[in-house]
């Protein structure tokens, strides 16, 4: 499925594009910033992953940008990615963003697990804290996409000193209590505005916050389970094919020595 160059509305197109690339916004045409946080907020199996992925795919299509799965296993790049996808695609660790030279684009999926607000001491989570205001510095300027339950699991120095263009997807109406107070309305308004429009998780269409606008959700052929099972697991539970010592890291557990678990 390709997207055309106005698909996404302007406040997402705009940190999408590279920088300069000219878009038409709802006064007309501007040139992209190139550079900022799009925050994707849902309950599990909401549809945020295959949204960003369709992002990312986005960006192959219409830039020279390359993309970046953060931490994503090898087998899940080797394996999983779509083919014209291929040499677009790496897995650099957030952490060494510093290393990269081109004005990437990030997928950072599942941030709560790494980014967690309540585990200040995590190396990942110091690096997005420093690097949440200096984004545009980086290469020519980055973009960072990232998937999370709730925002209130993810440091909000985040989003203190950069473009944001928030996206709301569905969520239990348990959890949106316990969001961050500042989202809480936000978060109800997306609510209310999906549930205009569809029912169930709501996967069909999702709310772009800056632009108060509903969004068909486009979700890629490729991740049809019934296309090819092997690739749309790897790419949809990409984490499950970490090996056990990463896995531990992930949710902060020490590895145990070898003459500890014997």
């Amino acid at each position: 499925m390709r997207l055309d160059k106005d698909y996404f509305p302007p406040a997402i197109t705009n940190l999408l594009l590279q920088e300069g690339q000219r878009f038409e916004s709802h006064s007309g045409f501007e040139e992209a910033l190139g550079t900022g946080v799009i925050p994707i907020v849902g309950t599990a199996r909401s549809g945020k992953t295959s949204l960003a992925y369709m992002m990312l795919d986005y960006v192959i299509t219409h830039t020279k940008r390359p993309i970046i799965l953060d931490s994503f296993p090898d087998q899940v790049i080797e394996e999983g990615v779509p083919e014209h996808w291929k040499g677009r695609v790496t897995n650099t660790n957030f952490e060494d963003i510093a290393e990269i030279e081109e004005p990437a684009v990030w997928l950072v999926d599942d941030t709560a697990a790494n980014f967690n607000s309540r585990d200040s001491m995590t190396s990942k989570s110091k690096t997005l804290s420093r690097v949440a205001g200096v984004l545009s510095h980086f290469a020519g300027g980055m973009t960072v996409i990232f998937t999370t339950q709730m925002l209130s699991g993810v440091d909000i120095s985040f989003f203190r000193y950069t473009a944001l263009a928030p996206i709301i997807r569905y969520m239990d109406r348990d959890l949106i209590k316990h969001e961050r107070p500042e989202w809480i309305e936000t978060v109800k308004e997306g609510q209310y505005q999906l549930k205009s429009v569809t029912s169930g998780y709501m996967r069909d269409y999702f709310w772009s916050v800056k632009d108060e606008l509903l969004v068909k959700a486009p979700f890629p052929k490729w991740l049809d389970k019934k296309t090819d099972p092997h690739k749309a697991d790897l790419m949809s539970r990409p984490m499950r094919y970490h090996t056990l010592e990463d896995k531990m890291k992930i949710i902060g557990v020490k590895p145990k020595k070898k003459e500890e678990s014997e």
